[in-house]
């Protein structure tokens, strides 16, 4: 049997040797984004701007909250988009027990955005909240 790793977790935590890049640190770290949605809105162009101190390696998404269904679809920040339409948030599978992974992970320069398209889609108010799990990446000298 072959073992199974979790791809979230630090690879100390998986019994592999710290796999950032030479010259760097990876730091885990989550960056979230909170909204309240009135019935059907739709928001686009909405974004989460990383520090200035270090590169972010997004590796998953996860939502950590929500009063309703949703779409949304998410870009780095170059513009790319992940997906490309919205995805329903039934199909997201990303709670904090199965977080949506990312992989390889996306790399946020610092002082970049992550890009949120977001629509309600219950016909209700919606409060959400989703973080974007990863690892800030700090250069050392």
């Amino acid at each position: 049997m072959t073992p199974q790793i979790n791809p979230l977790a630090p690879p100390s935590y998986n019994g592999l040797p710290d796999d950032s890049p030479e010259g760097y640190v990876d730091v885990d770290f989550s960056y979230v984004y909170d909204v309240v949605l009135t019935a059907n809105q739709v928001l686009k162009d909405q974004a989460v701007s990383t520090m200035n101190d270090a590169d972010f390696a997004m590796r998953a998404v996860v939502i950590a909250f929500n009063t309703g269904s949703f779409s949304a679809r998410f870009s780095d920040s170059q513009g790319y988009y992940l997906s490309n339409g919205l995805i329903a948030s039934g199909n997201l599978i990303g709670d904090a027990a199965s977080p949506l992974p990312i992989w390889p992970e996306i790399l946020i320069p610092a002082g970049g955005r992550i890009g949120i398209d977001i629509t309600e889609t219950s016909g209700n108010p919606n409060t959400v909240e989703i973080l974007f799990r990863g690892v800030k990446r700090y250069r050392i000298a």
